[in-house]
């Protein structure tokens, strides 16, 4: 058997029956049943930067709190309803609270609200069912025909079923409450597609991620965060299977690369691509505007500090027309749109 390609994931077992168990013993809501829950009032508000729109900011907790830090942004197809991630900080010698999805209802728009979902990974030990917080940095997520794709930096990339949304129970005690962690709703995990063992140490980073359209088809396409100093960051694109919208595997298991493009801009924090054109976010610090990137891998133009400091993941809300982005910093945790036409400009040059 020959060894798998650079860069390839390899597809994990389904955790269907898993998932069906943990619904016996709590509610399966899917994502309507969160939209139905009013839940935290977010404020609508202008952001200071030249390339991002009218957007919203969370409640005073949220937009101040020192633990869950926003990361990834995805948009359903009607744009509008918003997902972002959230990673938990470690406290000291603590772990991590894991990672949860916050669900925007945006519909309107002078009055959005949302709802935290915590992610969980269901497991059966000695024949006991348990559902452990999921704790990766989420740096990226996508959704793609009902199915939500979560960046696992190291690991490669998680999968959960939107429908598969749980409403953890209201009283106190109770495994369901203990895995929920104060949260009201949970998404168990679906499937992973993982970087081999062999590859992890020096294999691709799964920093950030998003679907595109390339070549009427759409892909997986996942990006690597390095700093000035460190190894020259990459982009890679993975087929998605058009019947069940998972990533493309071979009768192995086995999803390789459709495209590496190598030395690609340092800092990068999210891509968004449609037909030909890439974006791509950059950050600089916390006192510092974000980049914008426009043009292809190879080709880009570089529009500096016109997003807000701290800019993370891009998304569609109108592929090719409207993208998504949030920003991370504590006081300054912005979600806003950014105008692809008014920053798409002429053709870029070859370096």
């Amino acid at each position: 058997m020959g060894a798998a390609p650079r860069h390839a994931l390899v597809a994990t077992r389904p955790r269907a029956d898993l998932v069906d168990r943990l619904a016996g013993r709590l509610e399966r809501v899917s994502l309507e049943g969160v939209l139905a829950d009013p839940g935290r009032a977010a404020e609508a508000c202008a952001v200071p930067a030249a390339a991002a729109g009218g957007g919203l900011t969370w409640d005073e907790a949220d937009r101040d709190d020192p633990v869950w830090w926003p990361q990834g942004i995805a948009s359903l197809p009607s744009g509008g309803v918003l997902l972002v991630s959230w990673y938990g900080r470690r406290r000291r010698s603590l772990r991590g609270p894991g990672t949860r999805i916050s669900v925007v209802d945006r519909t309107d728009p002078d009055r959005p609200r949302y709802r935290h979902v915590l992610l969980v990974r269901p497991r059966r030990r000695l024949g006991i069912l348990t559902a452990g917080a999921v704790r990766v940095h989420a740096g990226g997520i996508a959704v793609h025909r009902g199915l939500l794709y979560v960046a696992d930096t190291v690991s490669g990339v998680r999968v959960f079923r939107l429908a598969d949304v749980m409403r953890a129970p209201r009283r106190r005690g109770g495994r369901g409450r203990r895995a929920s962690r104060g949260h009201e709703h949970v998404l168990p995990q679906y499937v992973a597609y993982r970087v081999p063992l062999r590859s992890a140490l020096r294999g691709l980073r799964h920093s950030f991620l998003s679907v595109g359209t390339v070549d009427g088809r759409p892909e997986l396409v996942v990006g690597e965060y390095r700093r000035n100093g460190q190894a020259a960051p990459r982009l890679v694109r993975f087929p998605l299977d058009p019947v069940t919208g998972l990533p493309a595997a071979d009768s192995r298991g086995t999803v390789a690369p459709r495209a590496v493009y190598e030395d690609q801009p340092r800092r990068m924090q999210g891509v968004a691509v449609h037909g030909s054109t890439w974006f791509v976010t950059a950050s600089a610090g916390p006192e510092v505007g974000g980049d914008l990137y426009v043009g292809a891998p190879g080709r880009w133009r570089r529009h500096r500090r016109v997003l807000p400091a701290g800019p993370e993941d891009l998304a569609w809300s109108v592929p090719g027309e409207e993208l998504w982005c949030v920003s991370e910093w504590p006081g300054r945790r912005w979600v806003f749109p950014v105008a692809a036409d008014r920053w798409r400009g002429p053709e870029p040059e070859k370096r």
